[in-house]
């Protein structure tokens, strides 16, 4: 309604009297919208609620089990054994959680069979892991600092992060639909088996990542990946590709050790990794359909530790590639330039490798790699 609106016409008489009563009964008045619900310690939400002071629950958790229900923070910090979220249209927003037990924050139907869709916009979880199982969950911030995780645990559901900050031990599992985007991600470590996700445009800083052999269809695209002893290690996977990611000053950057035959990597940047850009040390490894091309390596081995592959080579360089005793033309190597790298730009035993041109390097080991390097 347009409270500056003004009523045209004489009004006089009877009018006038009918238009007093008429405003003294409140016809035409603006309805008064309905607040939102106190909180207290150990309530079940039913209806949209809101936080007005700090809040510590030492006993009894907060439950949102209707739904459709905002819980608002306003600005302030829950304190509490655990938030449960077990309803559909479920938001948690603008302020902190402090978890006083196990896990702050878990998102999963009460019962089976139940549908859970949660969403956490500007929530900082500062202690305590958030768990999400059966669920649906999406966490968000309008900026990097308004959204954080302490932990996070990803169970046969939906999970979306986005412009958030994640510290600690992060593992998805059966779970097809995971993306990470535009956050930063510290201080921890990345499991994925049995999933599918997309990590783009964000920043594993001391954040090392373990592709389990029972990976699903991984998706790395435009990650920094940086500070880590072995920043990401692929074990196997049904199919892992890495694309325009820079891994940047790791020991090793990028490590397989299983499944390389469905892994492609390419336009990623390896730099002043100390002793290795991209090692492949497995025995056996399948033919792979995608090449390992367009990669550039810089300045990688310059101080290495010491680490030998499965057939005891010293490893050194931007790319040092073992599949096994047996010579066997597994991988294709195209296109990777690079320069003032330790030891040699790419390392493949003769024959172990196809040659799909193009590479600007020198190549070992002597006399021949196999390889026709510029």
């Amino acid at each position: 309604m347009d409270h500056g609106r003004k009523t045209k016409g004489i009004l006089s008489g009877s009018g006038t009297l009918l238009a007093c009563a008429l405003l003294v009964a409140g016809v035409g008045a603006v309805p008064a919208q309905a607040s939102a619900a106190a909180v207290n310690c150990g309530d079940t939400l039913t209806a949209d609620a809101a936080l007005t002071a700090d809040l510590v629950c030492a006993g009894g958790g907060l439950t949102i089990a209707t739904d459709g229900v905002t819980l608002d923070l306003g600005g302030h910090v829950l304190t509490t054994t655990g938030l449960t979220l077990r309803a559909s249209g479920v938001t948690v927003k603008n302020g902190k959680i402090v978890g006083t037990g196990g896990e702050a924050v878990t998102v999963q139907p009460g019962t089976t069979g139940g549908t859970v869709e949660a969403t956490l916009s500007d929530v900082q979880v500062t202690a305590g892991a958030t768990r999400v199982q059966d669920a649906t969950l999406t966490v968000a911030g309008s900026n990097p600092a308004l959204c954080l995780l302490t932990g996070l645990t990803v169970l046969k559901s939906t999970a979306t992060v986005e412009q958030c900050v994640v510290h600690g031990e992060v593992s998805v599992q059966d779970s097809p639909e995971v993306t990470v985007a535009s956050s930063t991600l510290s201080e921890g470590r990345l499991t994925t088996a049995r999933s599918g996700g997309v990590y783009n445009g964000t920043v594993f800083d001391n954040f090392p990542v373990t592709v389990a052999a029972d990976a699903g269809e991984d998706v790395f695209q435009d990650n920094l990946f940086r500070n880590a002893d072995t920043a990401l290690e692929v074990k196997g996977g049904q199919r892992t590709t890495f694309d325009g990611n820079v891994f940047m000053n790791n020991s090793v950057g990028l490590l397989s050790t299983g499944g390389f035959a469905l892994t492609t990597v390419k336009n990623n940047v390896f730099h002043s990794n100390k002793t290795v850009g991209l090692l492949v040390n497995q025995n056996l490894a399948g033919v792979n359909p995608d090449p390992v091309a367009d990669n550039i390596f810089f300045a990688n081995g310059m101080t290495p530790r010491k680490l030998t592959d499965l057939g005891g080579n010293t490893v050194r360089g931007g790319l040092h590639l073992f599949t096994g005793t047996v010579t066997q033309a597994a991988l294709t190597v195209a296109r990777n330039g690079g320069l003032a790298n330790g030891g040699f730009l790419i390392w493949a035993r003769p024959g172990s490798v196809t040659d799909g041109g193009g590479n600007r390097g020198p190549c070992g080991p002597k006399p021949k790699s196999g390889l026709t390097c510029a």
